[in-house]
């Protein structure tokens, strides 16, 4: 193999931040207040949504060197799919949170960490963390940092999602919103 391709390949397994979400200013809520926005939702964000997701990995891979944007829009896009249904439940003092076909995220709402495996079976700490009316879902590992900051409707019909991922590897954060709903 080449400097080049190895060197290409270590770079771009950098790439691709294991998980991450932005935080909030909220105070944190106790984890056994009531939960009432459990349940499973669907993307209701439509075309423009999808391609806000296309754009928010577009502007990252275009920061980047030439040489890796066809490996680095084929890694993060692939890592930024929208799931068809996200669903949202307790188990005892911890959320519950699946992202389509994903292994099941568990971490109590109180910010403890805990670690999952993504989906290349890399383990990643996780915690999840109650703020008032918003979940705020962390993840991080060697690669990187993925925040996804859930809030919620009154009617608790609607849920909206604001997904921030980063990486000391990417000059620019891949970050969109997108909408679920019951």
């Amino acid at each position: 193999m080449s400097l080049l391709a190895s060197a290409l390949g270590v770079c771009l397994a950098a790439l691709v931040p294991e998980v991450a979400v932005a935080t909030s200013t909220v105070p944190a809520t106790s984890s056994t207040a009531a939960v009432p926005f459990t349940g499973t939702f669907r993307f209701a964000g439509g075309e423009a949504q999808r391609q806000g997701v296309v754009d928010a990995v577009e502007r990252a891979v275009q920061a980047l060197l030439p040489i890796f944007h066809e490996l680095a829009r084929k890694r993060l896009s692939a890592a930024n799919v929208i799931p068809q249904a996200v669903t949202l439940s307790m188990e005892g003092d911890d959320l519950v949170v699946v992202y389509g076909d994903l292994e099941p995220q568990r971490a109590p709402l109180d910010g403890s960490v805990r670690t999952w495996h993504n989906r290349e079976g890399t383990k990643v700490n996780l915690k999840h963390e109650r703020r008032g009316n918003t979940l705020v879902q962390t993840s991080w590992g060697g690669g990187g940092r993925r925040v996804m900051v859930w809030s919620f409707d009154d009617e608790g019909k609607r849920l909206r999602l604001h997904s921030t991922m980063s990486s000391p590897h990417l000059p620019v954060a891949i970050d969109y919103r997108l909408t679920f709903a019951r």
